[in-house]
């Protein structure tokens, strides 16, 4: 939860922008020193509120919320 708490101020901060390229799921976890299982949960908890919308083949990016 805490790498989808963090990601979400960065979206909230406007780090990352609506239409922003999510980095790959295993580079995530990398990037935050955590499991490859918990990177994909952070990212899936994001999905389920919303926040983020996954496209077969082409990534993970921040919704628009316009």
């Amino acid at each position: 939860m805490a790498v989808a708490e963090h990601l979400a101020a960065r979206i909230a901060a406007g780090e990352l922008k609506p239409g922003a390229r999510l980095p790959a799921e295993r580079d995530l976890a990398a990037e935050y020193g955590v499991s490859l299982a918990t990177g994909r949960r952070a990212v899936r908890v994001l999905r389920e509120r919303g926040v983020l919308v996954t496209l077969p083949v082409k990534g993970t990016f921040v919704v628009n919320r316009d």
